[in-house]
């Protein structure tokens, strides 16, 4: 197995796994009719329409916390007009990814801990951006947030034993798990998640968010996405009931806040927002028949 002295790279370690190479075949093919400008409406609710699971889960979501509207959506056809192209597209994208990266095995965490976590890192960022000053421009945010920590998972898989020894070296030595990954493998789950996202031809703002996840406001395009997640990522473990929980996490000296235009009421307003969506929301996206 390669180590420090016989480094792996980020190509290596995705290549030869079919459920790494490619995204799932539906979204592949909605995301061909999606940016196809020729292509309708109806034509991207004729091909969804087509696998009745989905249909089912994405009726589900739209008529959840997730969303709240004030009356029932009945139809693709329907949920497709009022919530759109991309976004139907990301709510495909986040559970087609955690039906097939559920499937991945692994010792280091269960899927069940991972999703919540990553739901709610997802949740997070959503509720941000509706309180950020440029939100109307801001793109794909519970799903970067969603995907941010994907890149652990394909680590876990591949690299068990050496991800077990980074895992360990970050408790010891009080690091974080992607210094420590770099240290022992010579790359991080960040820089995993960052090139899976590009081989799935994933939106940019994904790649950007974890290519830059240790820099955010250094990212050239989606910065503002970069931060919220960011600071979403270092949240996503939070115990609601706890106010100092924010300080320890993002004391009033972090750098973030610089960059972050929401205040701390604001901050506090989004973690309650969040945890009463987020047991709803979770059933919806995790499937329970794991």
């Amino acid at each position: 197995m390669a180590g420090p002295s016989d480094p792996i790279s980020v190509r290596e370690l995705l290549a030869g796994n079919v459920q790494l190479a490619s995204p799932p075949d539906v979204f592949h093919k909605i995301t061909q009719v999606i940016n196809n400008p020729a292509n309708t409406l109806a034509d991207v609710a004729r091909l969804i329409e087509k696998d009745p699971g989905l249909t089912a889960r994405l009726l589900k979501i739209v008529n959840s916390a997730f969303y709240a509207f004030p009356t029932r959506i009945g139809s693709v056809p329907q949920a497709v007009n009022i919530v759109g192209f991309r976004e139907l597209r990301d709510l495909i994208l986040a559970t087609l990814v955690i039906d097939r990266f559920s499937a991945l095995p692994n010792g280091l965490i269960t899927m069940r801990k991972f999703w919540m976590m990553s739901i709610r890192c997802g949740l997070l960022v959503k509720a941000m951006g509706k309180l950020h000053p440029r939100g109307k421009r801001l793109q794909d945010l519970f799903v970067s947030g969603l995907l941010h920590e994907i890149g652990r998972l394909v680590v876990y898989h591949r690299l068990p034993e050496l991800a077990r020894a980074a895992l360990l070296q970050s408790r010891v030595e009080n690091i974080s798990e992607d210094m420590a990954q770099r240290r022992v493998i010579g790359l991080d789950h960040y820089q995993v998640g960052a090139e899976l996202a590009r081989n799935w031809h994933l939106p940019e703002v994904v790649v950007a968010t974890l290519e830059y996840h240790d820099e955010p406001q250094s990212a050239p395009e989606f910065s503002d996405e970069a931060v919220l997640v960011h600071c979403a990522a270092a949240l996503a473990g939070i115990d609601p009931f706890n106010p100092e929980f924010i300080d320890q996490q993002l004391p009033a000296d972090a750098p973030v806040w610089a960059l972050l235009p929401l205040d701390r009421d604001q901050i506090d307003q989004v973690i309650m927002e969040t945890e009463t969506a987020l047991v709803e929301v979770f059933q919806l996206f995790y499937r329970s028949d794991r």
